[in-house]
């Protein structure tokens, strides 16, 4: 792996693990993956039904949550130095 990329997990990691969530996950893909699908059916059915977007909010950001979640394990695994095992 490229220094690059740990400098900037690194500077990711100085966010805090609840930051992180939030700003590479549950805001993107909420915020994100609601448009996209509000426009797609936007598009398929001429019309938007406004009963569906919190509903989408909600479990697209539970889904950015979990994303994010595992990126962040991931990440700390690729990058962190194994913890010393005792005798």
């Amino acid at each position: 792996m490229k220094d690059s990329h740990k400098a900037i997990w690194l500077k990711r990691k100085n966010l805090g693990r609840s930051r992180y969530l939030v700003t590479f996950g549950i805001v993107p893909w909420g915020i994100g993956a609601t448009l996209f699908t509000t426009l797609l059916e936007l598009l398929v059915s001429h019309s938007i039904n406004s009963t569906w977007i919190p509903i989408r909010l909600i479990v697209f950001a539970f889904i950015g949550f979990f994303v994010a979640n595992g990126r962040w394990v991931a990440m700390e695994h690729r990058f962190e130095p194994p913890a010393p095992r005792r005798p």
